[in-house]
């Protein structure tokens, strides 16, 4: 899948005889959607206009949606709509008497850069007032933990006819006043009222955190939703903790990793970024930097084992999930390390390898109650003893709204500056 532009593809929304239409991320983190013309009729001057017509015959006509960039111009011409305003980038093909099919992966393209497109551009006559579909739902389950994440269709998209015409002339360009194609659009869609307040935020994103019994007449040790700060105990005679125990993972990520290496991309905290440090949370052994309006609360505690529920819940704007430090058995090898990240939650999603220590996976089309989310979830090894070598696993696992993905990236990125994995 390669970048267009000023963006970061996430997935294929569909695709055509001549060309893909893409959810993906701006520099901003805000979801848009890119409608690319590729393969033949990127080569093809008549093809070329009428695609540039149709865009700006959409953002000129009366209930029409403008797109906020675009490149004409390009070896494979793009243009790129915001999310919140539908789904510009399907309807730009509709315009073009092109419907858009499920695509099979991210990165297949129907016609080839030698073949010959299956029939003209279509003239431009407006805006098409057909629907645009939904993206995939999935069930609801507890917040940061198991949003479900769509499948891919399984039917390939219609092929191409074994005798394609060849390319007609290019249709009469649309007689409207000149627009500049890059002004700001126009919101058109008035925001609903919010939502009522969750108050199972942490409950959810708590959903599998285990209860600590210290054997006869030990202690429960459990911080729950309602006390943010001050873990519930009983006094005992025998206050030692006992070994993690452990839950298989729903939707455990796709073995092996996929080769790759840490996004640059991503964001990092600067000097001008509201943060807050906590340098003293039990178990960690590093600060943690995060958005300073988070707070993290202690969620779990057993012998080599913490965790901490971080984020914030503020109606729509919830944000976070878990972050939890193990201890990992020396040697720390790459079997165990691969034993050990099997058994982490990671929404079925494909792990990338990020480093030598660290594997990761994100996706900006995971569902929970109906909403769409960003999950990121990384899993790392650090050197965290006296004895320097690998001893440490950090598991770094959190959602938030779409626009809320640069947020958690530079958590992330924090992470790996400071553990050095």
């Amino acid at each position: 899948m390669q970048p267009v532009g000023p963006y970061r593809f996430t997935e294929a929304l569909g695709v055509c005889q001549v060309g893909t239409a893409w959810w993906a991320i701006d520099g901003q983190d805000r979801l848009v959607t890119v409608a690319v013309l590729e393969g033949a009729a990127a080569a093809d001057p008549p093809w070329r206009e009428a695609f540039a017509n149709a865009a700006n015959a959409m953002a000129l006509t009366s209930g029409g949606q403008r797109y906020v960039n675009a490149d004409f111009a390009a070896a494979r011409p793009w243009v790129a709509y915001p999310s919140e305003e539908g789904m510009g980038a399907q309807r730009l093909f509709q315009t073009l008497g092109m419907d858009l099919h499920p695509a099979e992966s991210e990165t297949q393209v129907l016609i080839p850069e030698s073949g010959a497109v299956d029939g003209p551009p279509q003239p431009v006559s407006g805006v098409p007032t057909s629907g645009t579909p939904s993206p995939t739902s999935g069930a609801p389950l507890p917040w940061a933990m198991h949003a479900a994440v769509p499948h891919q269709v399984s039917s390939p998209p219609q092929q191409v006819s074994p005798a394609p015409q060849q390319v007609s002339p290019a249709p009469q360009p649309v007689s409207a006043p000149p627009q500049d194609p890059f002004t700001a659009p126009v919101r058109r869609i008035t925001p609903s009222e919010p939502r009522p307040r969750r108050t199972g935020l942490w409950i959810g994103i708590a959903a599998l955190v285990l209860v600590v019994v210290a054997g006869v007449g030990g202690a429960v040790v459990w911080f729950g939703p309602d006390d943010p700060g001050t873990p519930k105990t009983e006094e005992t005679t025998s206050p030692a903790l006992q070994p993690e125990q452990k839950t298989p993972p729903q939707s455990p990520g796709l073995e092996p990793p996929s080769a790759g290496d840490w996004p640059k991309e991503w964001p990092k905290f600067t000097p001008g970024d509201s943060v807050r440090t906590f340098s003293d949370l039990d178990g960690l052994g590093f600060a943690l930097k995060v958005p300073g309006e988070w707070d993290c609360t202690p969620a779990g505690r057993a012998q080599g084992f913490v965790k901490y529920n971080c984020g914030v819940s503020k109606d729509k704007q919830q944000i976070g999930g878990e972050l939890i430090v193990r201890e990992c058995p020396v040697p720390c090898d790459v079997q165990r390390q691969t034993a050990m990240r099997q058994e982490e939650e990671a929404w079925g999603l494909q792990w990338m390898r990020g480093g030598q220590f660290v594997s990761y996976a994100d996706s900006s089309k995971l569902q929970l109650d109906g909403e769409r989310r960003y999950g990121l979830v990384l899993v790392a090894y650090w050197r965290g003893g006296d004895s320097g070598q690998i001893d440490r696993q950090v598991v770094f696992r959190m959602t938030s709204p779409i626009d809320g993905a640069g947020r958690l990236r530079r958590v992330a990125n924090h992470l790996r500056d400071t553990l050095i994995f």
